[in-house]
């Protein structure tokens, strides 16, 4: 009939395009319409000079102009001959987008099992027709050469497979190196899914055929206890897998699959498939020969060039710019983003990209937990997703590939990939390698830029100390302490405080960047309990605050100096900021030996003079023994040692009021009515202490279900009084609380403090009851 006629047109009329002229014209299915080619002097136009013209009884238009196909009403089948990047350009046009594409081999293959197949009728034989088309697969393969493209002999083989058994679904699995089966190519599977499948040998029913390398048939559900495997279908009613063999090597296995309860597969089929089998693994081994050799012959041309370049003496943005721009020449398609690890910050910091004008995006960076980026990170591993464009045809592969080396993270290689083949199995492959070249250098490099920086922040530690041992003077030796680290090791500001002569008392001798009032508050809090717990310990203490609990100060670090054994000062630093960013981080190991260096100089400094700090100096000071930590540690170490003993909990707590000195004369009242409606919550024997002007301590005895009671009282007493909620809702005051449990969480003060003073901040606007609810759950 007319209607079953297929409308057929040719992009090329070179040698490849013309060789399909007998097998479509001699198919009464089928009409070519036209041949179109741009290229004036392809072989169809050069004959034509010399005479040979198509047959006009063909009726088929054969010109140089490509949008004639356009306007071909009907059209079927595009056969692309010339599969050039132009051709595939023209071809993601919206008018082509419901028209079938097939190259030279697949209408080769397709139309030699159209010919073989019965044009009508049921009386045909099965296995005669099944025979007919090995014989022709065959033909066609020792026919073709395998620079084709590898996808399309895949698809090419699995349309055979599928169409010949009147399967629904079928799949090409190939053996990893890893030993674990990955799926090539599928059909009636949805792209994404079909990169993530892997099954490892004798898993499943793929899995234990290419274990066994025997043929499986199955007809009806198969058992779950003997092929479990999380992704097998329930609505499979019959199903074969066959082995890829070569030279007795398993390579892979072919999966087809029937939902229809009247279709079921014979020992006919499995024989087919079996056969199909034999040839197809021969053609996809010596396929893949042939593009492993490319594609190293490729990488390895492409590593000499990138190990070059990563070891010259360019800035390494310079060196990445280059080999991201290079990247995308070899993959079709990419866009390529690379990402160092900033070690200070723990942030990604975009360092090179294949966009041109990549300058305009500044400097971009993801904090941890932002994009798919650190998505890869949590888990260490490399992510594909895949998605299409509005263009069915064409596909989008976003992904992200940890760079690892030694151990440790330097970044990430990023890219989105928009082709009509999506990303090759090769090409992921390639970039996998290239990331592991990639992550060496750049370790080599923070490595060396590691060292030289050290060396110039203790080239310069000793140079400002030789100064600081000659310093006679009190007050100049005091602001040299207090600001020379701070500046070497990129801090904000800092604080020196000296012991008094004659005193416990550790006053205030000199400070930089804390000029400002208000960075002076928000500091001063967090100084005092850090000086504090240094003089506990008798060593250097960092601290790192999370922006959610103190957005202004980030990090600290405090060191205390010696003089003849004894404690004469303490200096602390807050804010640092990286060396490459302008991003607060925390501070470092390498800091602390910096500092402890400097320290060294300081310390003989100090000694030199033998002398408090300047008289005139006079501002807020800090009570050194006994302080309100120390009695609280003295008492939490006298509960530990009894709940040890009689095998109970307790819980260690600390509420920090941010604001609360700000708060006028509101603040005498709010004190007293929290102090108080905590203390009606609590029992006698709980302790409740004062650690400085905005942070309370609490101890709760033979528990561990106390810290709700506690934060249902803060609340409460918020949202009695108006006053009190207008505060918190301007935004003038927060409650940041912690708390630890004992044993679960810490064995000592130093371990359960440690914890609690790691607070979070309290969401007044929640209900108090599920505030408790949720805080309870904790607890249980």
């Amino acid at each position: 009939m007319a209607g079953d006629v297929k409308n057929i047109a040719i992009i090329g009329a070179n040698k490849e395009g013309l060789k399909l002229l007998p097998v479509l014209l001699g198919d009464s299915r089928t009409r070519v319409c036209v041949i179109a080619d741009p290229n004036k002097d392809a072989m169809i136009f050069k004959l034509k000079e010399l005479g040979y013209r198509v047959a006009p009884n063909h009726r088929i238009n054969v010109t140089t102009d490509l949008n004639e196909i356009k306007k071909i009403q009907g059209l079927d089948i595009i056969v692309n001959a010339l599969q050039d990047q132009a051709t595939e350009k023209f071809l993601e046009a919206p008018e082509f987008k419901d028209i079938e594409k097939l190259g030279p081999l697949s209408t080769r293959l397709i139309w030699g099992v159209r010919a073989s197949a019965p044009h009508e009728g049921l009386g045909q034989d099965k296995s005669h027709e099944q025979t007919n088309l090995l014989t022709s697969f065959r033909e066609i393969v020792d026919a073709v050469r395998l620079t084709i493209d590898r996808k399309e002999l895949l698809s090419v083989i699995l349309k055979l497979a599928t169409e010949s058994t009147r399967a629904e679904r079928g799949s090409i699995m190939l053996l990893t190196d890893e030993k674990m089966l990955r799926v090539e190519i599928a059909k009636g599977m949805d792209d994404e899914v079909i990169r993530k499948i892997r099954v490892p040998m004798g898993e499943g029913i793929s899995g234990r055929v290419a274990a066994s390398g025997k043929a499986l048939l199955i007809s009806g559900k198969a058992r779950t206890e003997e092929f479990a495997r999380p992704m097998e279908r329930s609505d499979v009613k019959s199903a074969m897998c066959v082995p890829l063999v070569v030279n007795g090597e398993i390579i892979g296995v072919i999966n087809v699959s029937s939902s229809e309860s009247t279709h079921v597969f014979t020992n006919e089929d499995l024989n087919f498939l079996t056969s199909l089998a034999a040839l197809a693994a021969e053609v996809i081994h010596r396929s893949n020969e042939y593009e492993k050799l490319r594609v190293d012959s490729a990488k390895f041309s492409f590593w000499k060039e990138v190990d070059t370049l990563m070891s010259s003496h360019l800035p390494l943005d310079k060196r990445l710019t280059t080999v991201a721009r290079k990247l995308v020449e070899i993959v079709p398609g990419l866009t390529c983003f690379i990402y160092i690890f900033d070690d200070d910050s723990g942030r990604l910091m975009l360092q090179a990209s294949s966009i041109r004008d990549s300058k305009g995006l500044g400097q971009m960076s993801l904090r941890a937990g932002e994009g798919l980026e650190w998505a890869s990170l949590e888990t260490m591993s490399d992510v594909f997703l895949v998605d299409r464009t509005e263009h069915g045809q064409i596909k989008r592969v976003y992904l992200t590939l940890p760079m690892v080396a030694k151990g440790q993270l330097v970044g990430t290689l990023n890219g989105q990939v928009i082709a009509p083949k999506g990303l090759s199995v090769y090409h992921e492959s390639f970039l996998k390698d290239i990331r592991t070249l990639l992550a060496d250098s750049v370790w080599k490099h923070k490595q060396s830029e590691r060292e030289k920086m050290r060396s110039r922040k203790m080239f310069a530690v000793d140079e400002a100390g030789l100064e600081t041992i000659s310093i006679k003077d009190t007050r100049k030796l005091v602001t040299i302490i207090a600001t020379t680290p701070a500046a070497i090791l990129g801090a904000e500001g800092s604080l020196l405080r000296i012991k008094q002569a004659g005193s416990k008392r550790f006053q205030t001798a000199a400070t930089f960047g804390l000029d400002d009032k208000s960075v002076r508050e928000y500091f001063l809090p967090f100084e005092k309990e850090t000086v504090m717990e240094v003089l506990r310990r008798r060593e250097a203490v960092t601290r790192e605050f999370s922006e959610e609990a103190s957005p202004y100060i980030r990090s600290i670090l405090s060191r205390p100096l010696f003089v003849n054994d004894e404690v004469v000062g303490v200096l602390s630093m807050f804010n640092k900021t990286g060396d490459n960013t302008l991003f607060p981080s925390a501070f470092s190991k390498h800091d602390m030996d910096i500092l402890a260096r400097f320290s060294v100089y300081a310390e003989k400094g100090l000694a030199n003079v033998l002398t408090a700090a300047p008289k005139e100096v006079k501002r807020d000071s800090l009570e050194a023994v006994p302080s309100p930590l120390s009695i609280f540690e003295q008492k939490v170490e006298q509960e530990l040692n009894r709940a040890r003993r009689i095998d109970k909990g307790l819980v260690l707590a600390t509420v920090r009021i941010a604001g609360l000195k700000d708060m006028g004369s509101a603040r005498a009242a709010f004190e007293s009515g929290i102090i108080g409606n905590i203390r009606k919550k609590t029992r006698s024997f709980d302790v409740v202490i004062r650690l400085n002007e905005e942070t309370f301590g609490f101890l709760f005895l033979d528990t561990d279900e106390k810290v709700p009671r506690l934060l249902n009282s803060i609340t409460e007493i918020v949202s009695i009084d108006d006053s009190f909620r207008r505060i918190f809702a301007e935004g003038k005051a927060d409650v940041l609380y912690g708390f630890a449990m004992f044993p679960r969480e810490g064995d000592s003060f130093a371990e359960l403090f440690a914890k609690a003073s790691n607070r979070v901040k309290l969401d007044m606007n929640k209900p108090r009851d599920s505030e408790t609810d949720r805080l309870g759950k904790w607890l249980q």
